[in-house]
């Protein structure tokens, strides 16, 4: 099994799936606020983390079905939330694809179903491939902080753990993921999800700007957005109480209008949209 952490001893379950470049420590700031509502399972993807050294292959579908055989081994019988984040986002969505009766519903946090859909993320997905081979991981991690964090200050811990993650990643893996991040098409099946999802987004995300966010909740039947006004994609710093409140709501909300799902007893239909 990949290695994960686990937190809350009570309520639905929820696993916390990470991004790119990251590890499962970007979840610190809101662990204990879900670990109140939830049972929450934290794994680092193959290739990251504790799981550095795990072999191949380092594509997407091996990591949706890593953490689908994780919510076999540790909730049984029980459906599981995913909250998907970024990478983990589009892992989310293969996952859905590939086991929907293992899945409750999903929150999609600062993601896209297909990313190189402007000239400059086009641009993006050619150039990150080159300067990964060409900048140490400490030059890489002080050239993309502007795009992730923003212009926000943040604590010097948040900042060592961000840089710490990146040097611990292997060369191999994250050139694996810079090009299947640009690859990986989605579009075709978010018509076919009939789970309930909850889209967040940022309006001021440089690295999934919000057309990802609208382009998802607009082709997802029933689906939710947020948008966070001045949002970056770190807003799960910046923006820790709405994003955990707003999880929280939509899981609530759910819960009231279907019987508590279970194996092969899913939501035929997610909760219809609502203006943000």
């Amino acid at each position: 099994m990949l290695p994960y952490k686990q937190l809350g001893s009570r309520g639905p379950w929820l696993m916390l799936i990470h991004g790119y470049m990251v590890d499962s420590g970007m979840f610190s700031p809101v662990e204990g606020a879900l670990a109140q509502h939830y049972r929450l399972i934290i794994p680092d993807l193959r290739g990251y983390g504790s799981a550095w050294n795990w072999p191949g292959p380092y594509t997407l579908h091996q990591r949706a079905m890593d953490v689908l055989r994780l919510a076999e081994e540790l909730a049984k019988n029980e459906c599981i939330w995913i909250l998907g984040y970024s990478m983990g986002g589009l892992i989310t969505q293969i996952a859905l694809q590939e086991c929907p009766e293992r899945i409750a519903g999903a929150i999609l946090a600062c993601t896209f179903a297909y990313k190189p859909q402007t000239t400059l993320e086009q641009w993006q997905g050619r150039l990150l491939p080159r300067i990964l081979r060409i900048f140490p991981p400490t030059s890489i991690a002080n050239l993309l902080y502007p795009q992730a964090f923003g212009s926000e200050e943040f604590p010097p811990e948040v900042i060592e753990w961000y840089k710490k993650a990146l040097q611990r990643t292997r060369m191999e893996v994250l050139l694996a993921d810079a090009e299947e991040l640009f690859r990986v098409d989605m579009r075709g099946y978010l018509s076919k999800i009939r789970h309930p999802i909850l889209v967040i987004g940022g309006t001021a995300d440089l690295m999934v700007p919000p057309h990802h966010s609208r382009q998802l909740a607009e082709n997802i039947r029933g689906a939710q957005l947020i948008l966070y006004p001045n949002a970056g994609h770190a807003l799960i710093f910046t923006h820790r109480r709405p994003f955990v409140r707003d999880i929280h709501r939509f899981i609530l909300s759910v819960s009231h209008k279907h019987l508590k799902p279970s194996l092969h007893s899913y939501p035929s239909q997610s909760p219809q949209s609502q203006p943000q």
